[in-house]
């Protein structure tokens, strides 16, 4: 790279503005002496040459009682001051490197500020971290990241659910940690959900390969698998799936559900929809839905439900009312038989 860019590296620094890695790249160049010698040699003859010769005088006077306070000053010639310069420039050039390698491992060490990216309900929203990494944040979810999040280690804390597709590091693994699980990354997309209101919690990996660990168990992932946590009983279980990219088509305002309980069916659109879904039976939340809904009215999707299962529902207000549809048990009941 140019000279000029360098220089302009250390105007960035010194106005406290440089990245850890522009930093980073400062360092390496000080470090260059044939580099910042040249450079050296070029300021100090058009300062010295447009200098006033008193000012000039002065600054040596300076500098040598600093290098040598018990010798009495003396006239010398203009070359020998060059010298007493250069010594002092390298002093300086010592102390600058040292400096920043102080400043770049504070950076490195020093506690960032949390971000926090909170969707509330019927809300999405999408996220570039500062390493490139991309992040689909779901309704009603929060990602926190920054403290961690540095040159060392990329870590995230999930609350909801969000989509992740993470740029490789091999340097910096990429974690999302919760309550119960953390899932390890180098660069791959997956899906994290993490509700507290649902019994469990779920990975699915469309590309690369994760680590989920827990108190009790660590799973690898690969394309196509899912591992599911039970909060009630501590461990996680893996399984495959037919198409681990549907399960992040929310994205695209699209509901997938894959042998999904309307309980947790009834969770999704509450989120989804900001709204509020009460059951009248107990026994409908253990049925189960599978398929896809694209983008349509919460009305649209509750008929689809009622069409499929022994369903009826009534709308008060903002709450949804959901009860078994005697009349469709019996004929789903008769059907099996």
């Amino acid at each position: 790279m140019e000279r000029n860019y360098y220089i302009q590296l250390f105007d960035k620094f010194l106005q406290k503005q440089a990245t850890s890695e522009e930093v980073r790249e400062l360092i390496l160049w000080l470090q260059n002496d044939s580099e910042f010698s040249a450079w050296a040699d070029e300021e100090w003859n058009i300062v010295s040459s447009e200098m006033n010769q008193e000012l000039q005088q002065q600054l040596f006077e300076k500098i040598k009682a600093k290098i040598e306070p018990q010798k009495k000053a003396v006239q010398i010639k203009k070359h020998k001051l060059y010298v007493w310069a250069m010594r002092i420039a390298a002093t300086l050039l010592l102390m600058l490197a040292t400096g920043l390698s102080i400043y770049f491992h504070t950076v490195q060490k020093m506690t960032m500020p949390d971000m926090i990216v909170a969707v509330e309900k019927g809300q999405k929203a999408n996220v570039t971290l500062p390493d490139g990494s991309k992040v689909w944040v779901n309704s009603d979810s929060k990602l926190t990241y920054g403290s961690r999040f540095n040159s060392a280690e990329r870590v995230l804390r999930l609350e909801g659910e969000a989509y992740f597709e993470v740029t490789p590091d091999k340097e910096r693994p990429f974690i999302v940690e919760t309550n119960n699980i953390s899932v390890r990354a180098l660069g791959t997309s997956f899906d994290v959900k993490n509700y507290a209101d649902e019994d469990h919690i779920s990975t699915v990996l469309m590309t690369g390969k994760v680590e989920v660990k827990s108190d009790k168990d660590c799973i690898i992932l690969e394309p196509n698998e899912k591992v599911t946590f039970n909060k009630a009983t501590g461990h996680m279980r893996k399984s495959s799936v037919e198409n681990a990219v549907g399960y992040a088509n929310w994205k695209f305002n699209i509901l997938s559900f894959n042998a999904e309980t309307f309980e947790n069916i009834a969770h999704t659109l509450e989120r989804y929809y900001n709204t509020q879904i009460a059951f009248e039976s107990e026994p409908l939340k253990k049925y189960r839905f599978t398929g896809s809904i694209g983008n349509t009215s919460l009305e649209s999707v509750l008929q689809i439900l009622s069409l499929t299962s022994p369903l009826s529902y009534e709308v008060k207000d903002s709450l949804i009312i959901l009860r078994e549809n005697i009349t469709q048990k019996k004929y789903y009941e008769n059907a099996l038989k």
